[in-house]
């Protein structure tokens, strides 16, 4: 018995606190190292040697989940997007997945979870072992919270059965399936869910995520720049006179001129760094930075968000924030 077929679980129902410059409330598609969380998840797939993945999406974020699947490069992960109501819970999840799941067993995940292991070595225990439900627990000082969900599940054709006959959305399955005589077992892994925590924790995944970044720019885009490190510039992005030191990434279209771009540092797409510094920072797209004066760290810059210095007098700060904003002046 092999697991080839993946449920990926996204939507808001039981999260602690959505990240509050996801993309519409959609933590999946929260951008690590310039990646939706969501491929990051599928990527991790593939390499445990799944074939086949349905992601159940809230209604209002499938187009965007379709576009961020869509954008992915294939590497023989066949996956599909279906609407769900994310408070329908596990069981409603495997309902909603019937068909696709049939009478095979299956790896259940949340969208906005990263696993940072081989998961191959996880599926064949569950195979060596006839477990019927294998929970992925997160490893301690991973968690950020008591509340926040498990990753994910390795469920066989008779836990699946066992769930859907729950009447409860919100019973564990773990006992469900313990209590109707099913093999189960706890399985710790190395991973994190980074929208259910602080600031801290994202960029701490984005900085992880960023180790394993593989250098790749083209020298036509960089005029008079210097390049340290692992960086990996977008052909369409423009670099003018700037210090680029990795691990970093520039997405597509951005623009970074008189600008020093340290290490742990992704900048997204349309993004604007102009005559100023930033490091172990997180630019998502369509943001700006001109002039601001002063380095920027261990910071999280908003979709269209903009930093700049005026000078103008008299001088003085001027600020339009939004829910969860923190501005800390030093």
């Amino acid at each position: 018995m092999q697991i080839a077929k993946a449920l990926i679980l996204t939507g808001q129902a039981g999260v602690r606190r959505p990240w509050p410059l996801a993309p519409g409330g959609s933590n999946h598609l929260f951008p690590l190292a310039n990646r939706p969380l969501l491929v990051h998840g599928l990527e991790t797939l593939r390499a445990a040697g799944v074939l086949e993945a349905t992601v159940l999406v809230e209604p209002n974020a499938l187009a965007a989940t379709e576009s961020a699947v869509a954008d992915r490069p294939d590497h023989g992960l066949a996956v599909r997007c279906v609407p769900w109501q994310a408070a329908d819970g596990l069981a409603g999840a495997l309902a909603y997945g019937r068909d696709f799941v049939a009478d095979e067993p299956v790896m259940v995940q949340h969208g906005d979870a990263l696993l940072r292991e081989r998961m191959h070595t996880h599926i064949a225990a569950f195979v060596r072992e006839r477990l019927d439900a294998l929970a992925l627990s997160l490893a301690a000082g991973d968690d950020t919270g008591a509340t926040a969900p498990a990753p994910g599940y390795l469920l066989s054709p008779r836990a699946v059965s066992i769930v859907l006959d729950c009447d409860d959305a919100a019973a564990d399955p773990m006992t469900d399936v313990c209590a109707r005589g099913g093999r189960v077992r706890i399985q710790r892994v190395d991973g994190c869910l980074p929208c259910h925590g602080d600031q801290d924790t994202l960029l701490e995944t984005n900085r992880r995520m960023l180790d394993g970044l593989e250098p790749s720019l083209d020298p036509a885009s960089l005029d008079e720049c210097r390049v340290q490190g692992a960086v990996a510039v977008h052909p369409s992005a423009r670099v003018r006179r700037a210090l680029l030191r990795g691990p970093a990434i520039i997405g597509p279209g951005a623009h970074v001129s008189d600008a020093y771009v340290g290490p742990y540092t992704s900048v997204g797409a349309g993004a604007t760094i102009e005559g100023s510094e930033i490091e172990y920072s997180i630019v998502l797209p369509g943001a700006e930075l001109s002039f601001v004066g002063t380095r920027l760290e261990s910071s999280v810059i908003g979709r269209g968000a903009r930093i700049a210095r005026g000078f103008d007098l008299p001088g003085g700060i001027r600020l339009s924030v939004g829910d969860g904003a923190e501005v800390i002046l030093r």
